[in-house]
This record gives C-alpha cells, sequence and structure tokens, in this order.
C-alpha cells in the first residue's frame, strides 16, 4: 500500500468521524479504528493529534477548491454552472455532518493557534470560492453575511432540525440576495 493510500484512509476516516460525532468523536485511537490502522500506523503519518487535525482541514479545502475551481473550469450553460455551485455550497453548509465537522474543527482549534491559522485559511478559501460563485469580492459584506448565515442554519439545524424545504427556501433567498441586486431584502 502506498504512503498515500494510507494517508488517505486516515484522513477520510476522521472525517467521517467528526461528520457523525463531532469533536468527541475525533481521537486517534478512534481514527485508526475507523480506518482500520493499528495506531503506530496513524502516529507515523501524523505524530500528534493537532497534525491530524491540520490533515483535515487542509484535505477538505482542497476537496472544495478542487470541486469548485474544476466545476468552474468546464464548460456548462453558466446558469446549470451557478445552480451546481449553489448545491456545493448548501451540501457544505447546511448537512448536518458537515455542521458537526465545522463545530468539531473549531473545537480542536481553540487552544492551538497554528490549528486556527489552518481553520481560517479554509475559511477564508470557502468565502473567496464562494464570493467567485456570485461574482462578489471576497470581503464584501454581503458575501461574509451569507455565509454567516448559512453555516448559523447549518449550525441551528443541528440542534433543532428544521423542515427542509424551510431550510432550502432560505438557501434559495440568501442565493437571490447575492446574485440578484434588485431582490428585495
Amino acid at each position: 500500500m502506498s504512503g498515500g493510500s494510507v494517508r488517505d484512509r486516515i484522513l477520510d476516516a476522521a472525517v467521517r468521524l467528526v461528520e457523525k460525532k463531532g469533536a468527541k468523536g475525533f481521537g486517534q485511537v478512534k481514527v485508526a479504528h475507523e480506518a482500520g490502522l493499528k495506531q503506530g500506523h496513524l502516529t507515523y503519518y501524523f505524530p500528534r493529534k493537532t497534525d491530524l487535525v491540520a490533515g483535515v482541514i487542509q484535505r477538505i479545502t482542497q476537496k472544495l477548491r478542487s470541486d469548485v475551481v474544476g466545476l468552474l473550469s468546464t464548460h456548462v450553460d453558466p446558469a446549470r454552472r451557478e445552480a451546481l455551485l449553489f448545491d456545493i455550497v448548501r451540501r457544505l453548509l447546511l448537512e448536518r455532518g458537515r455542521a458537526w465537522l465545522l463545530i468539531g474543527l473549531v473545537a480542536e482549534s481553540a487552544e492551538d493557534d497554528q490549528l486556527r491559522r489552518e481553520l481560517a485559511e479554509g475559511l477564508r478559501v470557502q468565502r473567496e470560492l464562494f464570493a467567485r460563485l456570485v461574482g462578489r469580492s471576497p470581503d464584501d459584506d454581503e458575501v461574509r453575511l451569507a455565509m454567516a448565515a448559512l453555516r448559523g442554519l447549518g449550525i441551528e439545524n443541528l440542534v433543532e432540525p428544521d423542515d427542509p424545504e424551510r431550510l432550502e427556501a432560505l438557501v434559495a433567498r440568501v442565493r437571490r440576495v447575492l446574485t440578484d441586486p434588485a431582490a428585495p431584502e
């Protein structure tokens, strides 16, 4: 087995655990078990839990960037491309597992400056891609507000699951506000 495939198995297992259980499901022993490895194999690739968390953050950021950039570079009808991109954003921000993942990563990075920087970079990339999607600057206050609202909806949905149709309507409303300057707020 090549080094990359073992590393990938570890990162995939870590993401699955955090998506299922949040921060409490994220530990080296649990990740090694989920990946079907001995803990020694995991610690060879990720000597400290901090290294594992940083790897997860980098993995998610890389995957998002790859998905969005790949979609932007394909020859798809612009309206269809926008719909596909918003679907990526919707899933990223409203799927319960993704909300657990974000909360877990925030909790893990609370006491570690390196992890906080990694997470901040991941969120910056997310905001940049979202801004690119709607043709705005990543520093646009409405882009920041939309991202915060969508993340908040995802977290709220963890605590008190809402009607999926209502959540989709709220995401559609955010989309209208960002893509149609004449839309009522």
